[in-house]
């Protein structure tokens, strides 16, 4: 294992299932340990009631639930979570973040707001998209694969800048595929 951790948001394995993509984002991801809070576990089974395909996030062996309950977590949570709004919204992210920031790891978020907030206050972010370009660069998967990818995020309502087409000129000029 190489060392490097990460904490993942319910979206991208929302949207990564709902497109049975799973594997891909697996294979991607290769030996990061991978976690996603109990939070993020339960809005994934909320949804599965609507979109059967999230059950299969929860049988992944590559990703680990974990809890925190110490204060300062606590704390960050709290703050996380005025921030991206109170109530029953965000808790997933608010508790993704809060994790990330607690542990020293990185967060995986989509949300633009999220990822925002947490490099705001210093965590290290990492979304889908860039996540497919590491694979890019690294070998794992080709452009025209991840395009695909990219086109199947989209039909399943992932708010992405681009679309399959144009995928390769926006890593481009993201700098993502230097």
């Amino acid at each position: 294992m190489n060392g490097e951790r990460y904490v993942i948001d319910s979206s991208p394995l929302n949207y990564f299932a709902r497109s049975n993509q799973l594997p891909v984002l697996g294979k991607l991801l290769g030996d990061r340990a991978c976690s996603i809070t109990g939070a993020v576990e339960q809005e994934i089974l909320k949804g599965g009631t609507k979109y059967a395909q999230l059950y299969q996030v929860s049988i992944q062996p590559w990703i680990a639930v974990v809890e925190e309950s110490a204060l300062d977590y606590l704390v960050l949570f709290s703050a996380y979570h005025e921030r991206l709004g109170r109530g029953s919204k965000n808790i997933g992210e608010a508790t993704t973040l809060a994790y990330a920031e607690f542990h020293g790891i990185t967060a995986v978020v989509d949300d633009r707001a999220g990822r925002r907030h947490g490099l705001e206050r210093g965590v290290k972010i990492t979304e889908s998209l860039e996540i497919l370009c590491e694979g890019i660069r690294g070998g794992i998967i080709d452009v025209a694969e991840a395009a695909t990818v990219v086109d199947l995020l989209s039909d399943h309502e992932a708010f992405l800048p681009c679309d399959g087409t144009t995928f390769f000129a926006w890593a481009q000029a993201e700098g993502l595929l230097d």
